[in-house]
């Protein structure tokens, strides 16, 4: 784990302002607030970006083919009064990052930018 990075695990922390703070401060550390990321995660990809309002991180189909007009769905958004992410959501196990699985993520750089 690099230094700097704290997730966020104590219950009262958990609010999405919160992580919209640590997300912004970390994407405004490397360049790229405000700028959109074409990203490959575990074998698959996504498009992600933060501004001081909003984190959005969309994966994308890798099989539009199968299904026109589905190029791809959003996993995760905070905005500073909400959280939605695949792994709240889901009733069933997911494979999508949780919103402090994405803050380590990009605070490691554990990712492949395309």
């Amino acid at each position: 784990m690099k230094a700097g990075y704290t997730p966020l695990q104590d219950p009262a922390e958990k609010k999405p302002i919160d992580f919209l703070q640590k997300l912004v401060g970390v994407f405004s550390s490397k360049g790229w607030l405000n700028k959109p990321l074409r990203i490959k995660h575990c074998n698959r990809r996504y498009r992600i970006s933060c501004s001081e309002n909003k984190f959005f991180a969309y994966r994308i189909n890798d099989n539009c083919g199968i299904s026109p007009g589905f190029p791809g769905w959003p996993v995760c958004i905070i905005t500073r009064d909400q959280l939605i992410d695949d792994a709240i959501m889901s009733t069933f196990a997911t494979a999508e990052l949780s919103a402090n699985e994405w803050l380590r993520c990009i605070h490691e750089e554990d990712f492949e930018l395309i």
